[in-house]
């Protein structure tokens, strides 16, 4: 027996440990949504230097671990006081270091993030082919002779044959770790790019599991950098890079870690691509921590030796959550390049994220009938079905990665610029784009466009660094503004902020690169939000776009929304912030109960932040030093060029646009500006103007009409022209038209006749009236007018009678219908009922009465007539 015990305890501890071993290798990492674990590590900015730090933590009861990678006065200390792993917040301590703020500037507590691989979840299985698969690559193709249906070019291959491909360049992977012994991967692999941060180790081979979950990270590593002609799988777009993996996925992510991972080597690395972000289930709200935050500040500052790190992000795959890009953090940073994909061809894929903050787009998958990307995979195998924007951020990786070899001195703000200026709006299937105020073609969807690795490549190689950046923070507006819900757009709330951008400081931002809107507003359902931001251009951003599984109450607390599309731009003018609430029957019920105070959110505050520069970012650019391409290919609008397409021409027989465009004209919307012979836009108001500013326009945009050259904002019939916003409101629902306030009206509807401003009701004779909607009714076949409602008579036609405000051709009890005077009289007091006033007309009488010769007689008791009937019958 004791044996028998004895074996069980051991089996027990057996199978202990082995769970505990499954355990350790996954360390938590499917978060559960909802059940949020904090670690007993503190994130804390000191001043002062690690020493006194150390006494700082020292003093109540921490422990000082070291500063946080290269992230000066960031440090992570941890407390033995509480669990490692713990679902409660602990702020006692906290709370007591941060009274120290002279010392203490910042203090987080270190939490566990739930972070998604950026791969839509498709319906059916993958397989891994192991042929060479060039001919299937159809994204590098498009544009061939014979080539795919796809409608625009990335150019790559133009790329590479002007000599660009990757070579010096060093790229990392964010993600779940590299197989670097891919034999498509291991000759590009660079060991001083990697580094195993779950592990912490060198080695950012990937955990193997059953079920592969750990490929991610090789197949963006394949996209950029597969080797060429080596007949395995594919080829990246950058295959002379070299790769680089930061396992970084495959456990507790925190803000330590993400921090560690984007400053990791930057030095050394030039681009990070990352394929992965919050949780794309269209209800969260998330970006990076404090420590995140300043890595990606300090990448951009200290990176590349100064020139700053290239962080590429892919812009999120919730579409089919109906999620927005606006809501992940990640993509708001103005350090990022956010990333979206286009189908084949050239449609929105299904699992696209729209934002304002996405700046452009390569190719990856679509539709069943649409192609996938071809890459590496694990266990040296090669996939045809990567997916997603988890493949157009590697892809866009690859292109940055040939422009930098074609200058290695760009900065990261050089790289977004050019980005801005070559990417192709062409081909791509997208309701919402616009030229902005800067002459740019730009989407929600794709942002400026499609990258042109060709166009790219050329104008880095000719490119000037940009001025120094200049960052304007606009003071906050306090507004404490209430959201009314409604779907009539007349009730939206609008806002203005008349900014100066700095304006004659050492700050002053006269060209806009990114435009950060921080708002706070509390709501009973976030999703129901729709925000709108209108530049002095009249070019808008749709910051936030309806999330309608978003049923938050939290609203939104100092969040970034981050827009691109005011690129090139002046800042300076009135801007208008619009917050539209539709609320869903569910959350209202009726118009009424929605607008009550409970069910209806309020803007706390909201504040505009300017980045850019003081002075044109390349002014005077053009093509140059291109002798050696033939001339006699050059295109038809060129004067003299570098490539074939009307972007590279050295100087233009007719006028330039401003993304460097030799056209014969400008657009309808555009002038000439004579001196520089560039396309410029007309202002937001004009269809068509011969020179800059508002009162030079000789047509005028729809809704608007042209008065002394300047286009005025147009009313429909309805509606009135508010002036402090210039906004159209609607009229009061009497007024036909009105004027400055809604209830002054200048003419009436139907039914309503015009009395000092105002309308009231009036309706022809016969005729009544029912409501605003409806108008004048007829009365009743029985009225000759009537009020009210239809049978409310005021007289009566002929045949009939007025009783108690009705006609009618019969009377009720005890009256009779006098036809003459059209009414209805008593009875005498003996009758039931009768046909005139005197007793002896009664047709019915009462119960304890009997008629007799129209008369009602009272019968007593015995039988016998009381004096008074015979009275009356000796009367008559």
């Amino acid at each position: 027996m004791l044996g028998n015990g004895f074996c069980c305890m051991w089996l027990f501890l057996a199978l202990f440990i082995a769970c505990v071993d499954l355990g350790n290798a996954n360390r938590l990492k499917h978060v559960s949504k909802g059940l949020q674990i904090y670690l007993n590590e503190f994130a804390v900015e000191i001043k002062g230097g690690n020493d006194h730090a150390s006494a700082i933590a020292k003093k109540h009861g921490f422990i000082n671990t070291g500063q946080v990678g290269t992230l000066e006065g960031w440090y992570i200390f941890i407390d033995r006081r509480i669990r490692k792993r713990s679902l409660e917040h602990h702020t006692g301590l906290r709370h007591k270091i941060r009274k120290l703020k002279r010392d203490v500037l910042a203090m987080e507590q270190l939490k566990i993030f739930h972070r998604v691989k950026r791969d839509p979840v498709m319906s059916f299985a993958s397989k891994f082919p192991n042929d060479p698969s060039w001919d299937e690559m159809w994204y590098m193709h498009c544009g061939e002779v014979n080539s795919s249906t796809c409608p625009c070019s990335m150019r790559v291959t133009d790329a590479w044959r002007a000599g660009y491909h990757g070579k010096n360049v060093v790229v990392t992977i964010l993600d779940d770790g590299i197989e670097k012994n891919h034999p498509d991967l291991r000759d590009n692999y660079e060991e001083n790019a990697s580094i195993d941060i779950n592990d912490g180790d060198s080695d950012p081979t990937p955990r193997y599991d059953p079920s592969n979950e750990n490929k991610h990270g090789t197949r963006c590593a394949g996209v950029v950098a597969s080797e060429l002609d080596n007949h395995i799988c594919s080829v990246g777009i950058a295959y002379q890079a070299r790769i680089g993996g930061v396992r970084m996925l495959d456990g507790d992510v925190t803000d330590k870690v993400e921090s560690a991972s984007l400053n990791f080597a930057h030095n050394f690395i030039d681009i990070y691509s990352a394929s992965w972000g919050p949780d794309d289930d269209g209800t969260t709200v998330e970006g990076p921590g404090a420590l995140a935050k300043a890595a990606f500040k300090n990448g951009a500052i200290n990176g590349r030796h100064g020139k700053g790190s290239i962080f590429v992000w892919a812009s999120g795959n919730g579409g089919h959550n109906k999620d927005s890009c606006a809501c992940d953090g990640y993509i708001n940073s103005i350090y990022t390049i956010g990333i979206s994909s286009v189908s084949q061809y050239g449609y929105r894929p299904w699992y696209l994220e729209a934002c304002a903050s996405t700046l452009a787009s390569t190719y990856s998958s679509g539709e069943l009938n649409e192609g996938k990307v071809i890459t590496t995979d694990l266990h040296s195998s090669c996939t045809h079905l990567h997916t997603g924007t988890s493949a157009s951020a590697p892809m866009a990786s690859g292109i940055i990665a040939l422009m930098l070899q074609a200058n290695m001195n760009l900065t990261w703000r050089d790289v977004q610029h050019i980005i801005v200026r070559t990417a192709k709006p062409t081909g791509l299937k997208a309701t919402d784009w616009v030229v902005n105020g800067a002459g740019y073609n730009v989407s929600h969807v794709f942002g400026f466009g499609l990258l042109d690795a060709a166009a790219m490549t050329h104008v880095a190689t000719l490119w000037k660094q940009v001025p120094e950046q200049k960052e304007c923070i606009t003071n906050p507006q306090r507004s404490n503004r209430p959201i009314i819900p409604s779907t009539d757009d007349s009730r939206h709330l609008v806002v203005n902020m008349d900014a100066r951008a700095c304006h004659g400081s050492e700050f002053e931002v006269a060209y806009l690169e990114h435009v950060i809107l921080r708002i706070s507003l509390t709501h009973p359902h976030r999703g129901d939000l729709n925000i709108l931001l209108t530049s002095p251009s009249g070019t808008v951003s749709n910051i936030l776009d309806r999330r309608v599984l978003d049923r938050s109450k939290l609203g939104f607390t100092e969040w970034d929304f981050m827009t691109t599309h005011h690129w090139g731009e002046n800042p300076m003018g009135v801007w208008h912030l619009e917050i539209r609430d539709y609320p869903r029957h569910a959350r209202c019920g009726d118009q009424h109960f929605c607008e009550s105070n409970a069910r209806r959110g309020t803007l706390e505050k909201w504040q505009l932040i300017f980045y850019g520069s003081s002075t044109h970012p390349q002014p005077n650019f053009h093509f140059e030093n291109c002798d050696a391409f033939p001339q006699e290919h050059c295109h038809p609008e060129c004067d003299g060029c570098c490539g074939a397409s009307s972007f590279e021409c050295r100087s233009c027989r007719h006028v330039v646009t401003l993304q460097g465009q030799c056209v014969g004209s400008c657009s309808d919307s555009q002038f000439v500006d004579e001196p520089t012979g560039v396309c410029k836009p007309c202002w937001s108001t004009c269809g068509t103007c011969d020179d800059a500013g508002p009162n030079n326009c000789t047509s005028c945009k729809r809704g608007y009409t042209l008065a002394n050259g300047e286009c005025v904002k147009l009313c429909s019939q309805g509606f009135y022209l508010e002036e402090s916003t210039q906004t159209c409101r609607i009229c009061d629902q009497v007024c036909k038209t009105c004027y400055e306030r809604s209830t002054h009206c200048t003419s009436c509807r139907d039914a309503y006749i015009f009395t000092g401003n105002t309308c009231r009701p009036s309706c022809p004779y016969g005729t009544y009236f029912k409501s605003v909607a409806v108008g004048c009714r007829s009365c009743n076949i029985s009225c000759v007018g009537c009020s009210h409602y239809s049978t409310r008579c005021i007289s009566c036609a002929d045949g009939y009678v007025m009783h108690r405000q009705r006609c009618t051709t019969d009377c009720s009890r005890r009256y009779y219908p006098d036809f003459r005077k059209q009414i209805c009289r008593e009875c005498h007091s003996t009758c039931k009922a009768c046909t005139g006033p005197f007793p002896n007309q009664c047709t019915r009488c009462s119960a304890n009465r009997v008629l007799h010769n129209g008369q009602c007689q009272t019968i007593c008791q015995d039988g016998k007539d009381t004096f008074f009937t015979k009275m009356f019958n000796i009367f008559l």
